[in-house]
């Protein structure tokens, strides 16, 4: 008995052992279609032990045979195995959800399938913005998306203007709301470096931007960087690149000017009379037909071209825990100005991703950048307005520096010479920015997780200014010298937790969350400026004098308390599907923000949603996937901060009556957006998608003007009045035309058309600059004076006399001359010879009259991506039909009789055209007709060709074991314009006003490429 029991003991204590010692265990990792998965973290549960998977999808690690194994790869539900006595163990994964190409995960509760959206969400991804890298992030969207307007800025170091579907206010900023891996974005997208860029989300609408409530009415444009999530487990990758070349100005669109002069000759120097200002003497005539005694193009001086240059590398690694990304670049671009310093951006950034342990995943990013800025004066208009015939590199005989300041004979007194101002100058800012962001998801189960992030965006701005004593380019005596100094800072915080529950159910697909938010934002700023300085050289507040009157410095400055902007956010969202072809998603919004009114502090977003996989239900011959949607949404649009308070100013130690009446029930603007979509794939070559969308945006924030009894004594108040309603049809057709294993061709058209409407206007009419906001017009809309054209368009009297001009005349005294302007037959050729306006039946002239819409009829924009084996050439087309340009510029080349319209050499005598005739179409700036030009162009945005060396061409020339990959490509930014548009670019301005009043010239850039990894 004792040997049996002792035997039994013995097995016992052989299995305890057996059981608590780590065995091999071995097996392979496959996907839904039974291929294997690389890169599959398999973990021992409850510990950070564990290996990745080989290419094959196998692998082999020790674990106890209590243990439980943890498979886990990115879009795959988590699988978990107990080992026990097994040796090999395999796995099929499956998606999360179910595997229907990209996912989206902004404006939704949790990741879904881009077909299973029932609204409106745009990507773009690294493969069509890599090609033609742009400056900025915000530029590399131009021409990409229908609906999105994007305007790049041509000045270096200057953010991109974006526009979503048009304004969703009158008065306030309409750019989207920005988010970078979570971070809301408060400053300039110029800063970022797209080379960190993976994708880009953009929400277009209300009804798709719900989810961000009161801050996302003009949409939402969410960027997501790399973060080594592509990397196999186990590898390290570098990627290092090059880009140099050359700025210019498109100088073949430089604006023409005048080939005639009209001033007297001096016989004795061959050049114009001057009187004691330096101005040119008019020749009695009246007439522009004399001959310059040189024609210089100063435009070509200016910019003589310069170097671009941008340096970024990448380190990239994962592991079976973790993965990690930090980068760096640098980018010099100055513009096309040898003499000038442009912009100069360092960005150094990081992304890191690490698991601890199978349920628990810390994220985190950091992006600081530096940008510094040349701000010295690169004065377009004085360049444009200049003497054809100045020497603008002749000494000062003041005191014989370079670049004779008050060279324009036209106008010496006011229009400078732009060289003399710029080198003369010295004016530069910095700005230090710190983006970052910090999560932490803890998964619950495989259905529920709890997320918690923080983030900041925060930025220090210096600036600094001097003008030394005798500086001569100013209207009258030398200059006594000044000097400036300003710092400002801004920070913004958020902080949420969120709540996610994803699972199947059955049939269904259910995709729900629960969302806090906090956010607060401000900063503090001042600046400093002294004039009167005392020692020539010296740039300092030491150097500012006292008054003689009064003892005190010629000293000034102001500052910006902490204007402190808090907000609380809760918000539900529940989506998903039933059966994979019924869509569904809903969202309930609350928000309160301090610049809301006090008694009405919260307010209340919703959205619902649905969609229709009608391709899940019928089988339609040659349409592969097909899907109708529809969604109702809202969002809003903030008041400014000091808009609820009342306002009053200090100057000089006291206090101004306030001007501005408290609104405590003042709340944000309202966006209610209806859009309908369809969404087609069809045989297996082309994708379409084609949405309308009517929003009716409310409560618009305006300043209403008050009567002394409304106001107490104040003038205005800002309370939610107006509606503008909007409408928007887009197209997007994806067309691939070849794809073979060695060959693909792609393209994508974009098509966009929008109309809007100010609908109800609780003011009175309201002019503002070229646009004037009132019930039947649109934001866009310009008003001002019209040229007479057609003896019809005459006002006539009751009498049947002409109300336009003086003298009882009648519309057989009028005749059309060879402008196609109406004028008095009598005076065609003679000094009395003018321009006639629309006037009304008094004779007063029309200055309401409209003269042209800045909103093109149309937008469209194609992408073309080729690629055969290594070779690859990619173009981005971008064509406006309709719009108006409102030339400013070349109606103050009318002033100085410099506008083209001047030339009267080529005309026979007793044809010419007297300059008291032209310079009635100026008129004196006021908006005019004559000025307003369509801007209807054709644009070659981006080119970009290149050969990309893989490991085989690498390896015959031995360098496959230094580099996996090296790309070598030629790139052409705003290489072509077609308009007929006088000036620079169609499209320069804003978009509501599109006024171009000497605005940076369109700049070309032709660069050269290359890039290795390894």
């Amino acid at each position: 008995m004792k040997r049996v029991l002792l035997t039994f003991m013995m097995l016992v204590l052989v299995s305890f052992y057996a059981i608590a010692q780590d065995r091999e265990v071995k097996g392979k990792v496959t996907d839904e279609t039974g291929q294997g998965l690389p890169g599959v973290n398999v973990l021992i549960k409850g510990t950070t032990t564990g290996v990745a998977t080989q290419p094959d999808g196998t692998y082999q690690l020790s674990a106890p045979a209590s243990g439980v194994l943890v498979f886990r790869f990115l879009g795959y539900v988590i699988e978990e195995r107990s080992v026990g006595s097994q040796t090999t163990i395999n796995v099929q994964l499956v998606p999360e959800v179910s595997n229907l190409g990209e996912f989206v995960v902004t404006g939704v509760a949790a990741a879904t399938p881009a077909k299973k959206i029932p609204f409106t969400v745009s990507s773009v991804n690294e493969k069509v913005f890599k090609q033609a890298p742009a400056t900025d992030v915000g530029s590399a969207l131009a021409g990409k998306i229908a609906g999105v307007r994007v305007q790049p800025s041509n000045v270096p170091g200057g953010g991109p203007g974006i526009q979503i579907r048009g304004n969703t206010s009158l008065s306030r900023n309409n750019g989207p709301l920005i988010v970078l891996d979570g971070v809301f974005i408060e400053g300039s997208l110029a800063n970022i470096n797209l080379q960190d860029v993976e994708r880009f989300e953009v929400l277009k609408g209300a009804s798709a931007a719900t989810l961000y409530g009161s801050r996302a009415a003009d949409g939402v444009i969410a960027i997501t960087t790399k973060r080594g999530k592509d990397l196999a487990v186990g590898t390290t990758q570098v990627y290092v690149r090059t880009e140099v070349g050359t700025d210019n100005a498109y100088q073949s669109r430089t604006p023409d000017k005048t080939q005639n002069h009209p001033f007297r000759m001096n016989p004795a120097t061959g050049d114009f009379f001057l009187d004691n200002t330096g101005t040119a003497v008019d020749d009695p005539s009246g007439i522009s037909d004399g001959v310059f005694p040189r024609y210089r193009n100063f435009v070509e001086d200016f910019f003589e071209g310069s170097t671009f240059f941008t340096q970024y590398a990448r380190l990239s690694s994962r592991g079976a825990t973790g993965n990690v990304v930090v980068s760096a670049e640098y980018q010099n671009q100055t513009g096309g100005i040898k003499l000038h310093d442009g912009s100069q951006r360092y960005n150094l950034s990081m992304n890191a991703d690490q698991y601890l342990g199978e349920k628990l995943t810390l994220s985190t990013s950091a992006k600081f950048i530096q940008t510094q800025n040349d701000n010295r004066p690169r004065n377009i208009r004085t360049l444009i307005m200049m003497d054809p015939s100045a020497d603008l590199l002749a000494v000062n005989e003041e005191d014989g520096s370079p670049y004779n300041y008050n060279a324009n004979r036209f106008s010496p007194t006011s229009e400078f010479n732009p060289f003399y101002q710029l080198v003369n100058s010295n004016s530069e800012s910095t700005r230090r920015r710190f983006i970052g962001a910090s999560s932490i998801k803890y998964d619950i189960s495989r259905a529920f997780s709890l997320e918690g992030r923080f983030g900041i965006d925060t930025w220090l701005d210096k600036s600094q200014s001097f003008q030394d004593i005798g500086y001569l380019a100013n209207q009258g005596s030398p200059g006594v010298g000044s000097v400036g100094r300003a710092f400002s800072d801004y920070q913004a915080i958020t902080s949420s937790i969120r709540a996610t529950y994803a699972k199947k159910l059955g049939d269904w697909n259910i995709r729900s969350n629960a969302f806090f938010l906090y956010e607060n934002r401000g900063g503090t700023g001042f600046n400093m400026s002294g004039s009167n300085l005392g020692i020539k050289g010296f740039n300092g507040f030491d150097n500012v004098t006292r008054s003689p009157n009064d003892g005190i410095p010629f000293l000034s400055g102001d500052s910006r308390m902490k204007d402190e902007i808090v907000s609380n956010s809760y918000s539900v969202s529940v989506g998903g599907d039933y059966m994979d072809k019924y869509l569904f998603d809903v969202v309930v919004r609350r928000d309160g923000s301090s610049l809301f009114g006090v008694d009405n502090r919260w307010n209340t977003f919703a959205r619902f949603s649905g969609g229709w996989r009608f391709t899940e239900d019928f089988d339609i011959d040659g349409i592969q996937e097909g899907k109708i949607n529809a969604s109702w949404g809202q969002a809003g649009t903030l008041p400014n901060f000091d808009d609820k308070f009342e306002r009053a100013f200090v100057n000089n130690g006291q206090i101004n009556n306030p001007s501005n009446l408290a609104n405590l029930f003042l709340g944000p603007g309202i966006t209610d957006e209806v859009e309908i979509g369809l969404n087609l794939e069809f045989l297996n070559k082309f994708s379409f998608l084609a949405s309308y969308s009517k929003q009716d945006n409310r409560d618009q924030i305006l300043s209403i003007p008050l009567s002394s009894i409304q106001g107490g004594g104040r003038t205005s108040q800002v309370q939610n009045a107006g509606t503008l309603e909007t409408n928007t049809l887009e197209f997007t057709l994806g067309y691939t035309a070849i794809k073979k294993s060695d060959m693909n061709l792609d393209f994508n058209v974009i098509f966009d058309r929008t109309r809007q409407e100010i609908t109800e206007f609780n003011r009175p009419r309201f002019p503002t600059g070229i646009n004037i906001w009132d019930v039947g017009n649109s934001p866009t809309t310009m008003f001002g004076s019209k040229i007479v054209r057609s003896i019809g368009d005459l006002t006539l009297r009751n009498d049947g006399t002409v109300a336009n001009v003086g003298g009882n005349l009648t519309p057989a005294d009028f005749k059309v001359n060879r402008d196609g302007h109406v004028i008095v037959a009598a005076n065609e050729f003679t000094a009395q010879e003018r321009a006639i306006f629309v006037t009304d039946a008094t004779g007063a002239v029309q200055d309401d009259l409209l003269i042209g819409d800045a909103q093109p009829e149309f937008n469209m924009a194609m992408q073309t991506n080729f690629n055969y084996k290594g070779f690859s050439v990619f173009m981005s087309w971008e064509y406006q039909n309709g719009g108006t340009t409102y030339n400013q510029g070349a109606q103050w080349l009318g002033r100085d009789r410099l506008h083209p319209m001047f030339s009267q050499g080529q005309y026979p005598d007793g044809q010419k055209q007297f300059n008291s005739y032209l310079l009635s179409i100026y008129n004196v700036n006021k908006y005019t007709d004559y000025w307003a030009e369509d801007a209807t162009h054709l644009r070659l945005r981006e080119l970009s060709v290149a050969y990309d060396f893989g490991s085989t061409q690498l390896s015959k020339i031995g360098l496959d074991r230094v580099f996996k990959n090296v790309n070598v490509s030629v790139i052409g930014r705003n290489l072509l314009l077609f308009a007929k548009y006088t000036g620079y670019d169609p499209a320069t301005g804003g978009f509501n006003s599109r006024v171009d009043d000497f605005n940076f010239p369109l700049v070309r850039t032709f660069t050269g490429a290359v890039s290795f990894t390894f």
